[in-house]
């Protein structure tokens, strides 16, 4: 009987600390993030778009606090050090290249490191990416504009077939003016009708024209400032004296009216009062 509680008292020993090397191990397993580089442009700013995200169980969660060291990567597999960035709650971070571009190259190699950490392994991801140049603008064609939108390389050498995109920004999210996609020609341009005039503050529309996400020149992304819209009316009632203005536009009948029923009500008071006092000096008398 004792042999047998003994082996039972091992054997329960022996689970516990099986389940305890499990969960420290369990503990110290450090997660392998999903990054993800892209380069971007706006105008004349260039700029690393950087995002990682890690499983945890079923689920995919940002990477939030995970730090990059940002390289300049050149053909000789050397690397040259940018800076560094640290990922926000959203798991995204943006490192400013606009200095980067001085020596004029054609093309430009970006790597991000981060080193072995606590909760996270060794990750490097790198990107290439060509310089291309978006303008755009508006035309009129029998008196109806027209957004003409052109792509070239660093040389002025049109791109063919590249799959460029027209919105127009709009307080919530921006819409999207004609066709999904337009395909630029061989010149590397695009020709966009705007069919439907829209309202804008002061007759102002902002468009913009986007190479969204291209493998060779990452995204590329121009504005427009036009004033081709209909100016919007102003119908707020803000000045006016309303139910729903701020309490020093009420309306005068409300302030008025409740009054005039308050100093009624205290009058009838006071006259009963004051009834009340002659009515009982007169007893006294």
């Amino acid at each position: 009987m004792r042999n047998k509680r003994s082996k039972l008292l091992v054997f329960i020993c022996f689970t516990l600390i099986v389940l305890s090397i499990a969960a420290i191990n369990a503990q110290s397993k450090k997660q392998k993030a999903r990054v993800s580089v892209q380069f971007n442009k706006i105008d004349d700013l260039k700029f690393l778009k950087v995002a990682a995200k890690f499983k945890e169980g079923k689920k995919y969660k940002p990477a939030a606090g995970l730090d990059f060291k940002i390289y300049n990567e050149f053909e000789n597999d050397s690397l040259v050090y940018l800076g560094d960035i640290t990922l926000n709650k959203k798991g995204l971070g943006e490192f400013n290249l606009s200095k980067v571009f001085e020596d004029n190259r054609d093309q430009y190699t970006f790597r991000v490191i981060h080193k072995e950490s606590s909760n996270f392994k060794k990750i490097s991801k790198s990107t290439t990416v060509k310089l291309a140049n978006l303008r755009a603008e508006v035309k009129f064609e029998n008196e109806e504009p027209v957004i003409v939108a052109q792509l070239t390389d660093t040389g002025d050498t049109p791109i063919e077939n590249a799959e460029l995109k027209v919105n127009l920004q709009r307080f919530f999210a921006p819409l999207t003016i004609g066709k999904e996609v337009y395909f630029t020609n061989e010149k590397g341009m695009i020709n966009v009708p705007i069919t439907e005039k829209m309202p804008g503050l002061n007759g102002k529309l902002n468009y913009e024209v986007i190479l969204e996400d291209s493998d060779d020149y990452g995204t590329i992304k121009t504005f427009i400032l036009t004033d081709i819209g209909e100016p919007i009316k102003d119908l707020s009632t803000f000045d006016q004296r309303t139910m729903w203005s701020p309490p020093n536009k009420t309306p005068k009948f409300l302030l008025i009216v409740p009054n005039l029923i308050i100093v009624g009500v205290w009058a009838y008071l006071f006259i009963l009062l004051f009834n009340l006092f002659r009515i009982s000096k007169h007893k006294n008398l």
